[in-house]
């Protein structure tokens, strides 16, 4: 017999799924609006590009939110990584003076506010279950 262990959704889980899914919309379906958002300018940015992004967010939210309680740690410290890698490109591209104020903000100091969310929620899956 399978056991399946379910976690219950835990404010921090809830708010890094809905966050990723918001971001992963937003660059999919309007990739011009959020990457104005992000204080970058549409005109010299890949929509292609985005839209994979915003496709990559969504799928780790929708990883989180459907994560069976044993999977939860391994998708919340994937993505984890997955943020910071993106803050040591986002902090290599300030250092190269691509970035400006707002996209450094909101690129590679979110991304390391997310791979923080990413641990909390790792943290707080790992702990064991109560019976």
């Amino acid at each position: 017999m399978n056991i399946v262990y379910v976690l219950p959704m835990t404010p921090t889980r809830i708010t890094l799924a809905v966050a990723r899914m918001l971001i992963g919309l937003g660059a999919w379906l309007a990739p011009d609006l959020t990457v104005r958002v992000f204080g970058l300018d549409p005109e010299r940015s890949n929509r292609f590009v985005g839209r994979l992004f915003g496709a990559r967010e969504f799928a780790l939210a929708a990883a989180l939110l459907a994560a069976p309680g044993k999977a939860v740690a391994t998708v919340a410290a994937v993505g984890a990584v997955v943020d910071a890698v993106d803050a040591v490109a986002g902090f290599d591209e300030t250092r190269r003076g691509n970035l400006g104020g707002r996209a450094i903000a909101l690129g590679p100091v979110g991304a390391m506010g997310f791979a923080a969310l990413g641990a909390l929620v790792y943290r707080e899956s790992s702990r064991p279950i109560a019976s």
